[in-house]
């Protein structure tokens, strides 16, 4: 680093100085490497030196990166892993001109051996959160990560692993911890990808399936979400994962896994609701949560899935016809429709006249014309039972 005589304290503060007075004169290779090879009071001086710059010299972040791209392709791993550090700070503030690096972060990050792999990823994710489609070609590189956990620490052995001694097992206590963030911000970065470029993803969805058994929740929700975004767009790509989504809402306990799980299961069922219906209904009843849930969507998703349930196997649903019944009345109607259609479909031919109310003086067409189906529904089974 060429830097004047001075200690680099003195040198960073003489820099913050001029970007106040004169902006024009501050080199900000200069303030890079100081960012780069400062201590941690040198690094806080160049930082508050860089943002100054970056708001009266429109070029400076361009510069900036351009000049730590210099140092992510260095073959001196510790000043690579000290650019990534700068980088995984930067990009936050200014996603856009970041781009550039992203064959260099993933570069990085793509090999385990790397100092600086996990600021690498941490980049990459916070990049994809701003500028998705930039990212996408480190897709492979953002799910592999989500695929290593820490081993998990057993509690109830000194140190937390046989043999290992107290400070061992509290190292990789902190080890996990540390690695479940760059895990929950990778994750976090695919969901953002898959809103806006499902296709990105699809080819990896059984990778993304894989994620429902993660131990943790956070990465178990966000794996629903990446599902779903899919299926809004393919379907029958996630079809073959229906049962796992459907066990995420009957056993999992971490909120907010088994809301995400259930979006996706209804994504899924716009093209195959036979196939989602079979999977939910050994689970019917915890739907509970949701049929009488505060939350207009979560009711939403309860009745819809309960219908698909009751088109495929009407006795599963025996138990929640009074729920459904119930819900005749809510106030959404999207959930009175499927409500309606759920009836319908479970055979229900005490809620006929009820639902034939609907059919005809229901506010919402689609009410109405729910209700409509649903009768008859209920016509067939009547002249079948007779």
């Amino acid at each position: 680093m060429s830097v004047p005589s001075e200690d680099k304290t003195e040198h960073a503060s003489a820099l913050r100085e001029a970007a106040k007075t004169e902006p024009s004169s501050v080199d900000v290779d200069d303030v890079v490497d100081l960012l780069v090879y400062g201590d941690q009071k040198t690094r806080s001086i160049a930082f508050e030196t860089f943002t100054e710059l970056a708001t009266v010299r429109s070029a400076a972040v361009d510069s900036a990166v351009a000049r730590l791209e210099d140092h992510l392709t260095t073959d001196v791993a510790d000043i690579r892993r000290r650019a990534v550090l700068t980088t995984e700070v930067l990009v936050e503030r200014h996603p856009e001109p970041f781009e550039r690096v992203v064959p260099e972060l993933r570069s990085i990050a793509d090999d385990r051996s790397t100092p600086g792999r996990e600021p690498a990823i941490l980049a990459l994710a916070k990049l994809a959160l701003e500028r998705p489609t930039a990212v996408i070609p480190a897709v492979d590189t953002l799910l592999t990560i989500c695929h290593e956990p820490v081993v998990p620490v057993d509690d109830s052995t000194p140190g937390g692993i046989p043999g290992a001694g107290p400070h061992r097992g509290g190292a990789l206590k902190q080890e996990r911890k540390s690695r479940d963030k760059v895990r929950v911000h990778a994750i976090a970065g695919l969901t953002r990808i898959a809103a806006v470029d499902p296709a990105a993803i699809r080819g990896s969805v059984s990778d993304v399936a894989d994620l429902l058994e993660d131990d943790n929740h956070l990465v178990r929700a966000a794996a629903c979400e990446v599902l779903e975004a899919i299926a809004l767009e393919s379907p029958r790509e996630v079809e073959p994962f229906v049962s796992a989504l459907a066990t995420r809402i009957a056993s999992d306990g971490k909120h907010p896994v088994p809301w995400r799980a259930a979006d996706t299961l209804v994504a899924v069922a716009d093209a195959c609701p036979e196939r989602v219906g079979r999977a939910v209904a050994p689970i019917v009843d915890e739907l509970t949560k949701f049929v009488e849930s505060r939350d207009a969507e979560r009711r939403v998703n309860g009745v819809t899935l309960l219908a698909d349930a009751a088109n495929v196997q009407p006795e599963a649903v025996e138990s929640m016809v009074p729920r459904l019944r119930a819900r005749l009345e809510d106030d959404d109607p999207s959930v009175r429709a499927n409500a309606a259609l759920a009836l319908g479909f479970a055979g229900d031919v005490t809620a006929y006249a009820t639902i034939a109310e609907f059919a005809e003086s229901d506010p919402d067409a689609d009410v109405r014309d729910a209700a409509a189906r649903s009768l008859n529904r209920l016509r067939r089974t009547e002249a079948t039972d007779g």
